[in-house]
């Protein structure tokens, strides 16, 4: 579903050999394969083997990536319904499944989106969910972004809203690539009025 593509090829071999043919995990499909097509973006990802007879052991390789020389697969995308969530829109959480060169920490640090701002009083960065994700476009933003100030009964006020934000970040490592699952939500903030502080609005993603 998300273009991770597995390949397995068999190999027959000596048992007093095997030990020193077992290829490594993450070894390169173009560094192990005998086959005559060599994929740079295909990994080891596990082995098993098989005892024949005749001092002859079978040896399956799987490997994981993909077969193509550039790009990536298209992004997954889901609109899931999520009680407690939804601003100006419908109680949904958006969710991205994709491969990616990035890490986890440079998805953390909001390297997938193209803007970014601080939570009032805190270090804490949103990253606005990008528009689109290895070439899937992402589901627009109920109201766009703005910003509103204006005087209470006893303070000023700021509210500000943000649209959908990236707020769980969930990689598994497969080969030379990281299947990421990002989830989205709407998030509002409103600073001073009558109570002087803040107070957010980033729901659970959880259903």
């Amino acid at each position: 579903m998300n273009g991770l593509e597995t390949l397995v090829e068999t190999y027959t071999i000596q048992s007093q050999n095997l030990l020193t043919i077992i290829p490594e995990k993450d070894t390169k499909h173009s560094a192990f394969s005998t086959a005559t097509s060599k994929y740079q973006r295909m990994a080891v990802e596990s082995i098993s083997t098989s005892e024949l007879d005749g001092g002859l052991t079978e040896l399956s390789v799987t490997f994981v990536g993909l077969t193509s020389s550039s790009g990536l697969p298209l992004a997954l995308v889901r609109v899931i319904p999520n009680t407690g969530s939804g601003i100006f829109g419908p109680p949904v959480v958006i969710e991205a499944e994709f491969l990616t060169d990035l890490t986890e920490f440079q998805l953390l640090q909001g390297q997938l989106s193209s803007f970014s701002t601080a939570e009032p009083s805190s270090t804490i960065k949103i990253y606005r969910m990008p528009s689109f994700i290895n070439g899937t476009a992402m589901p627009s933003n109920p109201r766009p972004p703005f910003q509103q100030s204006g005087t209470g009964l006893t303070s000023a006020f700021l509210y500000r809203y943000e649209g959908y934000v990236m707020q769980n970040i969930q990689t598994t490592r497969r080969g030379q690539f990281n299947v990421a699952i990002i989830s989205f939500n709407e998030y509002a903030v409103s600073i001073g009025g009558a109570t002087g502080g803040f107070s957010k609005g980033i729901f659970s993603a959880e259903t």
